[in-house]
């Protein structure tokens, strides 16, 4: 079978755009060049419009003496590289259009010149074209064979083009997404409370670090088999259940709050249901969860340790003792009784601790100490 036979499949549009969401679209490119003209040298070339790191070369097999050529290439002002930039984007170019010496003579083509059998022809076409930046695909082949190339290559590259139009846009669109899932699994392990990202069946799409801690002691939320997350108690499930069903078919209201009764019926835990708005999952797609379920243990201490407030306003010891023990809800009394120093004594410690901390109030100390706290549990 001739070449130009090969050629007459085309690209493996299949291949390349399936690589596009994911895998290596550039390689993957390269392997389907490779197949269609083993004969020629295949590469992915992308140039900056400023010299600078940003410049690359993808070849189908690795060629150091090639690369380095590559990159004097770039530091040429008037190179084979630098003629690219006045190519048109989707418009097969040849030697001709280049100029023979442009494309024999400079450092890329003095290497080819040297394999065997000498590639002293090419054929390529732009596929894209940013502000910066230029994206192309390129095939160095034998003199001889080109009468029997120039007319399948020029056909071929014509159709690659268009299919690399699309697909490079598929891969942009990707790692966009790709972006926006790291940011959001950032942005949930930085909450200091249990997330967990749901749509309208409760069926879970992900959850932060806090939220999986709570699940593993089975306590108070579960995940069944299917995925779908669950309270333990029956009865404060079913209630869930319609709370998620009527935030979703409500035009108003997007925030239910509900407290799961523990012993002696006492609501220590709180759930909040808020229905998310189209594209404010946190940063994923508008396909993404309905829901973000907040569990809260009322019982869970808000904590900070001495050297936090002594890094951070110079507490000494005693001082950051007692900043911490009114964080834990005990009153001057409390602490003098147990301590057996005077109330006086400690409201002297409380004073300083004001000053350093530029609070007039203990009810105002005790907020910004939990705001504090509250900041140090995402450490």
């Amino acid at each position: 079978m001739s070449l130009s036979m090969h050629a007459e499949n085309g690209a493996a549009v299949d291949q390349i755009f399936t690589s596009a969401i994911e895998g290596d679209l550039f390689r993957s490119v390269l392997a389907v060049v490779a197949m269609n003209f083993p004969e020629a040298t295949p590469m992915i070339v992308g140039l900056e419009r400023m010299q600078g790191a940003g410049n690359f070369l993808l070849l189908d097999t690795p060629n150091p003496e090639l690369r380095r050529a590559f990159a004097e290439e770039m530091r040429a002002p008037d190179g084979w590289a630098h003629s690219l930039h006045g190519q048109e984007i989707g418009r097969v170019y040849d030697d001709g259009d280049l100029g023979v010496d442009t494309v024999n003579g400079g450092q890329m083509g003095q290497v080819l010149r040297r394999t065997s059998p000498p590639r002293t022809c090419l054929a390529g076409v732009l596929f894209d074209r940013g502000e910066r930046h230029l994206l192309g695909i390129e095939l160095r082949y034998p003199r001889h064979l080109e009468a029997e190339l120039r007319r399948p290559l020029k056909d071929f590259l014509t159709r690659l083009a268009r299919q690399l139009d699309v697909a490079t846009r598929i891969m942009e669109v990707r790692q966009r997404l790709d972006a926006a899932e790291r940011l959001s699994g950032n942005l949930l392990e930085i909450l200091p409370f249990s997330v967990v990202l749901c749509n309208e069946r409760r069926n879970v799409s992900r959850m932060n670090g806090r939220a999986r801690a709570i699940l593993r002691n089975g306590r108070a939320l579960q995940v069944s088999p299917d995925g779908t997350l669950r309270l333990s108690d029956p009865i404060v499930d079913d209630e869930f259940a319609t709370q998620i069903q009527s935030l979703q078919g409500s035009l108003r209201q997007r925030v239910a709050v509900m407290s799961v009764p523990r012993n002696r019926g006492e609501p220590r835990e709180i759930l909040t249901i808020i229905r998310l708005a189209a594209g404010e999952a946190v940063g994923l797609p508008g396909a993404g969860p309905n829901f973000a379920v907040i569990y809260e243990d009322l019982d869970m201490p808000l904590e900070l340790d001495q050297d936090f407030l002594w890094r951070l306003f110079g507490m000494n010891a005693k001082e950051a003792d007692l900043a911490l023990a009114l964080l834990a809800g005990e009153s001057i009394g409390e602490l003098a009784s147990r301590r057996r120093m005077s109330k006086e004594t400690l409201r002297n410690q409380l004073a300083a601790v004001m000053r350093k901390t530029e609070t007039s109030r203990q009810q105002e100390l005790v907020a910004l100490l939990s705001r504090l706290a509250t900041i140090n549990a995402t450490a």
